[in-house]
């Protein structure tokens, strides 16, 4: 049975849709990719200065739980 030209247009369109769709998820894979390794390239090659900007939280002194939070008997 021959497909008529409509059908034919049908069905190309929907393999390069197909095509297409995993063509966008190829490249954004690959942009993922890309930037993760441009911010190890930059974290490796940044001054030591930057490296210790990180500040360790202070313990606090206050047992839990909080004062009003406590029985009052």
């Amino acid at each position: 049975m021959e497909r008529s030209w409509f059908e034919t247009i049908q069905l190309l369109g929907l393999d390069l849709m197909g095509a297409s769709a995993l063509l966008m998820l190829l490249l954004a894979r690959l942009t993922d990719a890309v930037i993760s390794a441009a911010r190890l390239v930059s974290r490796r090659f940044a001054p030591s200065a930057d490296r210790g900007s990180v500040r360790v939280a202070e313990p606090m002194n206050d047992a839990w739980p909080p004062k009003e939070w406590r029985p009052s008997h």
